[in-house]
């Protein structure tokens, strides 16, 4: 995967109990969490984090305190990730990327990052 004006950004496979959407997402280190808008999280039908329903964040917008749902899906070319929590939270305009992939995500997989040759990819650890 190639880094894009200095963005790591992958097309994702989003899946909900009975449905599931492609969207590109932006890999964040920055982020504790992954985060999807309601919309989609909506269109999925994403059932409640029962461990944590709200969480406290401090984004570049300030201090949040959005809900928490239960990705049941998540696939990254070969990577299926389970079970993800994602924070439901909209990324404000002009930003182009509504997704974000954070910490949470990356955690669970190997993240290899070349900077020199502006590549990366995301495997499966």
């Amino acid at each position: 995967m190639e880094i894009v004006q200095g963005r790591l950004i992958v097309r994702v496979k989003l899946e909900g109990k009975k449905f599931n959407t492609f969207e590109d997402a932006l890999i964040d280190t920055g982020a504790a969490f992954t985060v999807i808008p309601a919309e989609v999280a909506d269109f999925l039908e994403l059932g409640v984090w029962k461990k944590r329903p709200k969480i406290e964040l401090v984004t570049a917008s300030g201090l949040i305190k959005p809900s928490v749902r239960i990705l049941d899906r998540l696939e990254v070319g070969n990577v299926k990730i389970e079970n993800l929590p994602v924070v439901i939270h909209e990324i404000p305009d002009p930003a182009p990327i509504k997704i974000l992939l954070g910490m949470n995500f990356i955690e669970r997989t190997n993240l290899l990052v070349n900077g020199k040759q502006k590549l990366f990819k995301i495997e499966d650890p």
